[in-house]
């Protein structure tokens, strides 16, 4: 393995830690899992978060191990650029070099309107971070030039429109975030007894502020939003399924990846009826969250491998 692959596969590892860890800051300051439930989520508005937790709380360790953990992915990112340059031979990988160096750079950005109570803001983070989580996994599937060949099936596609629903997915992930929906409904799967989103769209406004504590005006906007994205998770599951399929008869690599998206796929299904049904417990909020980086990732890996058609 040549030192810019290493370096793609810690990086990896490293922006995962980094997502981990904000999802759970981000969570933990909402209230997820507090006690009582619900009464006590959503209290505090997120301009007011911000403030430096107690140094011998989880809380402190957790933001300190993210601070670190973000500055030296952005060192990583520096050295796959400046290395890769040379290694890579095609254009492709080089510009998702510098994509990474970009994501970096707007998500550092970003940083200084965090925590916001405006739902772009969250998920700009949350997009973004996963989002670098997805190219370095495509770039750890880039195959080496003497294994490159022309794909002419129409794989490669299905995984690109099954990439779009997966980021469509994420970023109303992020919104519900955003808008508190975790106590937003009542059963499961539907929502207190309704299966489609209510007429309205103020809660898909992802520029319009959420009001903190929580009003009850509010209700139905969270509410179409948290079916919004149950709907969501259904549609992804059914075309994760399709992509398992058609990898049936390709090369043992895109197999086991396949199957393991299936799997990640089937565990958000039950992280998300847990976090439904027992209070939004913070560790399986934000085990569903990692998990989701690691959706994207697989299917991002697939749709290089598949593009290239490689196994």
């Amino acid at each position: 393995m040549s030192l810019v692959r290493t370096l793609v596969w810690v990086s990896a590892i490293v922006v995962l830690i980094v997502n981990g860890a904000s999802a759970y800051v981000r969570l933990a300051q909402q209230g997820a899992g507090c006690d009582p439930w619900p009464q006590c989520y959503g209290q505090t508005a997120p301009q007011h978060v911000g403030a430096v937790p107690a140094e011998d709380s989880p809380h402190f360790y957790v933001r300190a191990t993210h601070r670190v953990a973000a500055s030296l992915a952005g060192v990583l990112f520096l050295a796959i650029a400046f290395l890769g340059w040379g290694e890579w031979k095609s254009r492709r990988p080089r510009i998702a070099s510098l994509a990474l160096l970009v994501l970096a750079a707007f998500l550092a950005w970003l940083g200084r309107y965090t925590p916001s109570a405006v739902p772009a803001v969250t998920i700009g983070n949350v997009a973004g971070g996963m989002a670098t989580f997805a190219v370095l996994a495509w770039l750890a599937a880039w195959p080496p030039a003497a294994a490159r060949r022309h794909d002419p099936s129409g794989f490669a596609l299905l995984t690109v429109v099954v990439l779009a629903v997966c980021i469509v997915q994420v970023g109303l992930g992020a919104l519900a975030s955003a808008r508190y929906v975790a106590a937003a409904c009542e059963g499961f799967p539907s929502c207190g007894g309704a299966w489609w989103p209510p007429a309205g769209t103020a809660g898909f406004d992802i520029f319009a502020a959420t009001t903190v504590p929580l009003v009850a005006a509010e209700a139905a906007g969270r509410q179409g939003v948290q079916l919004a994205h149950r709907l969501g998770a259904v549609v992804l599951a059914a075309l994760v399924v399709l992509v398992a399929g058609a990898a049936f008869r390709r090369a043992q690599g895109v197999r086991a990846a396949s199957g393991l998206l299936v799997i990640l796929v089937a565990g958000q299904f039950i992280l998300g009826i847990v976090i439904v049904g027992a209070g939004a417990p913070l560790a399986t909020a934000v085990a569903h969250n990692v998990a989701s980086n690691l959706v994207l990732g697989a299917l991002a890996w697939l749709h290089c491998r598949a593009g290239r058609g490689m196994g």
